[in-house]
């Protein structure tokens, strides 16, 4: 017996598991971000009591800020945040070639760099380092022989 579903239906079934792992997701990156907002106003009142109110006032407000985005992330589900994220991206789209550009750029160097040794781990430098070298009392820097009389 042979199951058929619709392309509609598979369509909306992973959207939902989707939305599910986007909310859970938000949640935690929300209280994440709630314990950074903790954080900060740990820092304000710290420098308040320092008596460095402008830089309290304005760890204060960032700390505002911060909470703000948990808040909205809180109150958004996956569908929610992907809309959002499409409208503030409309119009755009060099902030999103810029963005692709940047993020390209990083992924390329950390491949790049994964694979390579370094300079020390390589086997021609391990080699150089085998063959005898003359010691100190074989020859000076200056390419005579040291003399070991005093």
């Amino acid at each position: 017996m042979a199951v058929r579903m619709d392309p509609n239906e598979m369509w909306q079934r992973s959207q939902g598991v989707i939305n599910q792992a986007v909310g859970r997701g938000a949640e935690l990156l929300a209280d994440r971000i709630d314990h950074y907002t903790t954080l900060a106003d740990d820092m304000s009142s710290m420098l308040r009591d320092k008596g460095e109110l402008q830089a309290a006032d304005w760890v204060n407000t960032l700390a505002g800020g911060v909470h703000d985005a948990a808040e909205y992330l809180r109150a958004r589900d996956g569908t929610a945040l992907w809309s959002d994220a499409q409208e503030f991206a409309r119009g755009r789209t060099w902030l999103l070639a810029g963005i692709g550009f940047v993020g390209g750029m990083a992924a390329a160097r950390a491949v790049r760099s994964a694979n390579r040794m370094p300079e020390w781990e390589q086997p021609e430098y391990v080699e150089s380092y085998s063959q005898s070298q003359p010691t100190f009392g074989e020859a000076s820097l200056n390419g005579n022989r040291y003399d070991e009389r005093l």
